[in-house]
């Protein structure tokens, strides 16, 4: 006779995966721990994911649509123009306030880069692409230079975020404190650095922003949608 199964499995598996995030770290948890935790055999969690990557990934895709979301709101409550600064300050804010995210930004151990290492698909080139188109129609609205090139200013945003994904694993935790700094420092930087004497179109500028959203929620979507 077949085994019933687990309502929810799913959601068990994360909710048990994410609460020993906080209470022991991900490199030290084990699938066993994740079954046993999730009140499951270790061969239920294999049926939703094929390994312990996969658990995290899953992870991280829901924990990213809820920081989207966050940001998203803040994006379309916001007076005036929406800078680059601004949309980093409300994507680390909202980082900050999720414990889990919290606990692999700021852990000691490389959780996050060596993730990223392990993606194969083209979902982070992808949203390289989505940067660039983001800061041309930045520069269309008036907030960016137009004299700027809008792939360097991809690059140089890229390289500061994949700098902030490794460099736990490479130099040591970060606190909250010195991650929201750091992170102000560089934008404040780069609104500073890119700023133009012409009037901005606050209008432009927050369509560019829900538009670069739109399109990483969208790809969330179809990383969660079964294959």
């Amino acid at each position: 006779m077949p085994r019933p199964l687990v309502p929810d499995r799913r959601r068990r598996i994360l909710t048990a995966a994410r609460q020993l995030i906080l209470d022991k770290g991900w490199p030290s948890t084990t699938i066993a721990d994740i079954a046993a935790r999730a009140g499951i055999g270790k061969g239920a969690v294999y049926l939703e994911f094929s390994d312990k990557a996969a658990v995290l990934d899953a992870i991280l895709r829901k924990s990213t649509r809820e920081l989207t979301a966050h940001v998203h709101l803040r994006v379309t409550g916001a007076v005036g123009v929406v800078d680059l600064a601004a949309v980093y300050r409300f994507g680390v804010e909202a980082l900050l306030a999720d414990p889990l995210m919290s606990a692999l930004f700021l852990g000691d151990e490389s959780v996050l880069g060596d993730h990223a290492r392990t993606v194969t698909d083209d979902r982070y080139h992808r949203r390289f692409g989505w940067l660039s188109d983001y800061a041309g129609r930045l520069q269309r609205a008036g907030v960016v230079d137009s004299a700027a090139d809008a792939d360097t200013i991809m690059r140089v945003l890229s390289v500061f975020t994949i700098g902030l994904v490794d460099y736990p694993g490479s130099m040591g935790a970060m606190s909250a404190g010195q991650l929201s700094t750091t992170v102000e420092l560089f934008a404040d930087l780069v609104s500073r650095g890119l700023a133009t004497d012409h009037p901005a179109d606050p209008g432009m500028a927050r369509a560019a922003q829900l538009t670069l959203l739109d399109q990483l929620g969208d790809q969330l979507a179809r990383l969660d949608e079964p294959t």
